[in-house]
C-alpha cells in the first residue's frame, strides 16, 4: 500500500482534545451499523476539515482502523494545511481518479504515518464534481470501504454552497454538523438540518466550534486555521460536541 506523510499535526489544548474525545466515544454508542460518517458545515470557515482530521487521528490512536476520504473536490484544504505529501517521485492519485475510472480503489487508498490511519485524497480540483458523486462508482467505493475499515470519515464541501454534500450524505450512515459559535445564523443552521433530513441523513452529532467559555486558568484559546493560537485574555474558546439521537436535529452545546 502506498503511503502519505503528515508533517503538521499540532497538539490540541486539553479542553479541545477532551471535547473531541467525547464525540468519538459518543459515536461508538450509535451502534455497529454506523460506520460511514460525513463531516460537514453550513458555510466555509466553520472548522469541518479540522474536526474531521482530529477525529480521524483520535480514532486511529485508540487502535481503530479509520479511513479519511477527502471529498471536497472544489476547495480541499487538508493537504496544504497539514503538510500531507506522497513519497518522493510518486504521483498522487485520489478519489477523483477512481470516480472518473482512471484508477482502481486499491490505488487511491494510502497508509499514513499515523498508525491505523488511512486516507483517500481528493488529489484533483474539479469545477463540477456532482456528476462524479452521482456515479455508481462512488456508492461502490463507500460500500467497499465500510467493509474494510472500522470507520470511514468523509470531509465534504459546505451544505449551503453546493449540492455535493447531499450526494455524499445519501451514501453515509449519518452526518456530523460543525457550527461556528456566534457567527453562523440559526436560520442557516436550520436550513442545513432540513437539507440533511431531505437526504435521509441522520444527524449524529453537532460540534459548536470557537465557543467562548470562562476558564479557570485565565487564558484564551481561539481556533485558527489548522491549530489553536493562545492569546492573553480571560476565557477559553473551545469546541464542544453534543451528540443527538439519530434522526433528531438542531445545534447543541455541552461541556466537552
Amino acid at each position: 500500500m502506498k503511503e502519505l506523510d503528515i508533517k503538521r499535526m499540532p497538539p490540541l489544548p486539553f479542553e479541545m482534545a477532551e471535547a473531541l474525545n467525547h464525540l468519538r466515544i459518543n459515536l461508538s454508542f450509535c451502534g455497529d451499523q454506523v460506520k460511514t460518517i460525513m463531516v460537514t458545515s453550513s458555510v466555509p470557515g466553520e472548522g469541518k476539515s479540522f474536526v474531521a482530521m482530529q477525529l480521524w487521528k483520535m480514532m486511529a490512536e485508540v487502535g481503530i482502523p479509520v479511513l479519511l476520504v477527502d471529498c471536497d473536490f472544489r476547495n480541499s484544504r487538508l493537504w496544504h494545511r497539514y503538510g500531507i505529501s506522497a513519497a518522493p517521485g510518486e504521483d498522487l492519485v485520489g478519489a477523483a481518479h477512481y470516480l472518473a475510472g482512471r484508477a482502481e480503489l486499491r490505488d487511491v487508498v494510502y497508509q499514513t504515518n499515523v498508525s491505523n490511519g488511512y486516507m483517500i485524497p481528493a488529489a484533483s480540483t474539479i469545477a463540477n464534481p456532482s456528476i462524479l458523486l452521482e456515479n455508481p462508482r462512488f456508492a461502490r467505493m463507500m460500500a467497499c470501504c465500510k467493509q474494510q475499515f472500522g470507520y470511514v470519515l468523509v470531509d465534504t464541501p459546505p451544505l449551503g454552497r453546493v449540492s455535493d454534500a447531499l450526494n455524499i450524505a445519501r451514501r453515509c450512515d449519518g452526518s456530523i454538523l460543525v457550527i461556528r459559535s456566534g457567527e453562523t445564523p440559526r436560520k442557516v443552521v436550520r436550513h442545513s438540518v432540513q437539507r440533511l433530513n431531505r437526504a435521509d441523513s441522520p444527524l449524529l452529532g453537532v460540534v459548536l466550534n470557537r465557543m467562548e467559555l470562562k476558564g479557570r486558568y485565565g487564558r484564551r484559546y481561539a481556533y485558527s486555521h489548522y491549530g489553536y493560537k493562545k492569546d492573553a485574555g480571560g476565557s477559553d474558546g473551545r469546541s464542544h460536541s453534543h451528540l443527538k439521537k439519530r434522526g433528531t436535529a438542531g445545534p447543541g452545546k455541552t461541556g466537552g
